[in-house]
């Protein structure tokens, strides 16, 4: 345990939460912030503002905490695949789907540098402003080395067919 969870658990305990649960509502925290400016950045640009979609969220928190676990490169999840698969897999229906990924140590706050890299990166920017994409959901993880993964993922939804 590194000394900044040592004092965090600490605090959180003398204030009677847990620390467990207060790292839980800070990822969630940051993955709303970036949600926010990605949003703001799209307006900016004259593209429409994303929906947040829990079921997305919930995808891109499981494969930050996979990232985290296995240390993977890339966006290919070797058990479960790439986006497409992964969005399959949890029963969500599209017709078009991407995803942003980012990862950091050192800094305490992943938000600025996440949104900074993906502007920056012009792949991950065609995802942020594809005026396709509907929806989306973040999730932050940050592993016990205190390296932050971060995902985004877009999507449209299918519709009838």
């Amino acid at each position: 345990m590194t000394r900044r969870l040592l004092l965090q658990s600490g605090i959180a305990l003398a204030n009677g939460g847990s620390a467990a649960g207060d790292r839980t509502a800070e990822m969630a925290e940051y993955a709303r912030r970036i949600f926010q400016r990605a949003n703001e950045l799209r307006v900016a640009s004259g593209v429409g503002a994303l929906e947040w979609w829990d079921p997305l969220g919930r995808c891109a928190e499981q494969q930050s905490a996979r990232k985290e676990k296995l240390r993977f490169p890339g966006h290919d999840d070797p058990e479960r695949g790439n986006v497409s698969q992964r969005v399959n897999a949890a029963g969500i229906t599209w017709d078009r789907c991407g995803e942003n990924l980012f990862s950091e140590r050192g800094f305490e706050d992943p938000v600025h540098l996440a949104i900074v890299f993906w502007w920056y990166s012009p792949g991950h920017k065609e995802n942020m402003l594809n005026p396709d994409y509907t929806r989306t959901g973040v999730g932050v993880v940050q592993g016990p080395d205190e390296m932050y993964f971060v995902t985004q993922i877009f999507l449209r939804p299918r519709t009838g067919k």
